[in-house]
């Protein structure tokens, strides 16, 4: 089929059949060893997201890292895996028990409902179909323009936020900003006794 294993790790690469890996450490007996011995390996097995019991089972191969490496790299280092996208518990339109059931076929992301094989929504239940049609046009909206805006203007407010809490910062440590400068750049004393004009004005009042 592959007239190198480069054109099957490439192939590997670009395949999107919504397979799932869970890898595992494992230990299998080395052949005719006398005493019995053991050595480790790691073994994966591939599950259908549309499909629960369509799964594959086998040892890990090279180029089941390149081919899943968010997976991969979170099974090095002990995490969970990262969702790319809006968590399927923040779906407004799902009932508890529907996010079960798309956890079961592991469908984790609004973005994974919306894609989600239609063939297959008959494993969602009788609401399959309009789930996904409301996740596709819950995903449209969060990318409208009214919603763009909306951010935008958030950032800026944040921005303008940030700025003020600085210049009151400065206030507050006395960099100069409300005190009065001479042409040499300093700090001119404050004069003692009534303020410039005040004589005048008790003359005038009386």
């Amino acid at each position: 089929m592959f007239d190198s294993i480069e054109e099957a790790i490439k192939f590997a690469q670009n395949k999107n059949d919504g397979g799932i890996p869970l890898f595992a450490h494992g230990a299998v007996k080395v052949p005719h060893s006398d005493p019995v011995k053991y050595e480790d390996v790691i073994t994966v097995t591939i599950i259908n997201k549309g499909d629960s019991k369509s799964i594959i089972e086998r040892y890990k191969r090279p180029e089941d890292e390149t081919r899943w490496p968010q997976y991969w790299k979170a099974f090095c280092d002990g995490t969970e895996v990262p969702l790319e996208g809006i968590p399927i518990k923040e779906f407004p339109m799902l009932t508890p028990a529907d996010i079960a059931t798309c956890q079961q076929y592991h469908i984790r992301t609004v973005e994974d409902l919306a894609v989600y094989p239609d063939g297959q929504l008959k494993n969602i239940g009788s609401r399959g179909t309009s789930l996904k049609k409301y996740a596709r046009e819950f995903l449209e909206y969060r990318k409208g323009p009214d919603i763009q805006a909306m951010k935008e203007r958030i950032d800026q407010l944040e921005k303008q936020i940030g700025n003020n809490q600085g210049n009151m910062s400065k206030r507050v440590a006395g960099d100069g900003v409300s005190k009065p400068l001479d042409v040499s750049g300093q700090q001119q004393p404050r004069r003692k006794g009534r303020p410039p004009g005040s004589k005048n004005r008790r003359k005038k009042a009386g």
